[in-house]
C-alpha cells in the first residue's frame, strides 16, 4: 500500500472508531440521565412513606403507673360495700404490674424492611449511574480528533470499557429501579391490606397486571426470535 492509501486508512478506521465511540457514550449518558431523573422521583416519594412506616416500629409509650394506680383505687372504692361491723370489697388488692414489652406488628416489620430496601435500590442506582457518568466524562477527556495518537488512545479506552465491563454495570442500573419498584408495591399492598379490603383487592389486580406485563416482556424474547421485548433480563435469560 502507498503512504497515501495507508492515511486513508487510518483516517476512515479512526473515523469510525469516533462515531461509534461517541454514539455509545452519547446513549449512555442519555439513559443514565432518564434513570437519575426517575430514581430521584422515586426516591423523594418513598421517603415520604418511609417518614410515616417508621413510626410503625417504635414502642409504644408505657402507661404511666401513676394513673393505673389510680384506675385501680377508683374501682376498689366503687366495689366497697358495707356490712356493719365490716367493709368489703369485690377488687382485689392493687399489686403494681411489671412493666411489659411491646413489640411492633409482623406485617409493620415487612412493610418497612421492603420499603427501606426499595429505598436502598434506589439510591443504589442513582449512586452507580452518577459515578458511571464520571467514567465516560473520564473516558472522553483528551479524545478530540481523530490523528493516529487520538484513535490509539480512543481504542485503548473503548478496550478498557470492555474488559472492566462498564457496559454490563450500565445495564445492571434499570434492573436496580425495577427491583425497587417491585420491593415498593410489595409494601404498599401490605400495608393497603391491614387498612381496607376493597382498596387492597383493587390495588393487588392493578399491581398484578403490571407484574404480569413486565414478567412476560422479559420471558417473550425466548420464545419468540424477533422479538422487540429485549431488555438486560431478558437477555440475560
Amino acid at each position: 500500500f502507498t503512504e497515501e492509501e495507508r492515511a486513508k486508512a487510518w483516517d476512515e478506521t479512526a473515523n469510525i472508531v469516533k462515531k461509534y465511540s461517541d454514539e455509545m457514550v452519547d446513549r449512555w449518558n442519555k439513559e443514565i440521565d432518564t434513570l437519575l431523573v426517575f430514581a430521584g422521583l422515586f426516591s423523594a416519594i418513598l421517603t415520604a412513606f418511609n417518614v410515616q412506616s417508621y413510626q410503625l416500629l417504635m414502642p409504644a409509650p408505657p402507661v404511666d403507673p401513676v394513673i393505673v394506680a389510680l384506675e385501680k383505687i377508683s374501682a376498689q372504692l366503687s366495689s366497697f360495700s358495707v356490712n356493719p361491723p365490716s367493709v368489703n370489697s369485690t377488687q382485689p388488692a392493687f399489686v403494681r404490674p411489671d412493666p411489659t414489652p411491646s413489640f411492633p406488628p409482623l406485617w409493620a416489620v415487612w412493610l418497612n424492611a421492603l420499603w427501606f430496601s426499595s429505598l436502598i435500590f434506589s439510591l443504589s442506582a442513582a449512586s452507580v449511574g452518577i459515578m458511571v457518568k464520571q467514567w465516560l466524562n473520564e473516558y472522553n477527556s483528551g479524545l478530540s480528533g481523530t490523528s493516529r495518537q487520538i484513535a490509539r488512545l480512543r481504542q485503548l479506552r473503548l478496550n478498557s470499557l470492555q474488559r472492566w465491563h462498564v457496559k454490563e454495570i450500565v445495564a445492571v442500573l434499570p434492573v436496580l429501579l425495577q427491583i425497587a419498584s417491585a420491593l415498593f408495591f410489595a409494601g404498599l399492598l401490605i400495608l393497603l391490606w391491614q387498612l381496607n379490603r376493597t382498596v387492597a383487592i383493587v390495588a393487588s389486580v392493578l399491581v398484578g397486571v403490571l407484574a404480569f406485563f413486565s414478567i412476560s416482556t422479559i420471558v417473550l424474547p425466548s420464545f419468540a426470535t424477533h422479538c422487540s421485548y429485549l431488555s438486560p433480563p431478558s437477555r440475560a435469560l
